[in-house]
């Protein structure tokens, strides 16, 4: 017996295809994982999608709500890089500046018994998520930046979260240290 072919059979089709395909490239396998790009976040891709996907879980619509580019201009003290995936909010990083005469303020994330990690001047990993801070010695002068990543949600969490955002937090900072234009 022959399938007929019908435009509703080959779209359904198709889209069966391309979840697939989606899905193999996310980083995640199997049905309903979320299909992200190959790089995410401030428009150049601060992060890889295969390594986010391990936060983004399963769903079919992924965004990317950051700007086009990684900033921290003196008038506006931070960027944000948050992932939805079907609405709800997966993933998160942002960064956050401030003078070198301050100090950044962790005592909320001190009472999640972090680990110590050493990435920056200081940092600390807890199981959603981690934060670290370094001076950045720019051509515009020496500044504290502030680099956080968090899950959302809890409907992807990561298998060893305190591994999976000290491994994640390595390659931010390089990307932060890159486009802020810091030398050492």
């Amino acid at each position: 017996m022959a399938l007929k072919w019908f435009p509703g059979f080959a779209a359904s089709a198709i889209a069966a295809v391309l979840v697939v395909v989606l899905s193999a490239c996310s980083g995640q396998t199997g049905p309903g994982a979320a299909p992200l790009p190959d790089r995410v976040c401030w428009g150049m891709g601060a992060f890889a999608g295969k390594d986010v996907a391990r936060t983004a879980g399963n769903g079919n619509k992924v965004r990317d709500d950051s700007p086009a580019m990684f900033a921290l201009p003196r008038n506006n003290k931070g960027t944000s890089c948050h992932l939805y995936v079907d609405g709800d909010l997966r993933f998160s990083a942002r960064a956050s500046r401030i003078s070198v005469e301050q100090n950044f303020d962790w005592f909320s994330w001190e009472k999640a018994n972090p680990d110590r990690i050493k990435i920056g001047s200081s940092g600390i990993v807890w199981n959603s998520g981690a934060a670290i801070s370094f001076t950045c010695k720019s051509p515009e002068g020496p500044y504290k930046v502030e680099l956080v990543l968090t899950s959302g949600s809890g409907v992807g969490k990561p298998k060893a979260p305190r591994a999976y955002f000290t491994e994640m937090m390595g390659p931010y900072h390089r990307f932060a240290v890159e486009q802020l234009h810091c030398s050492a």
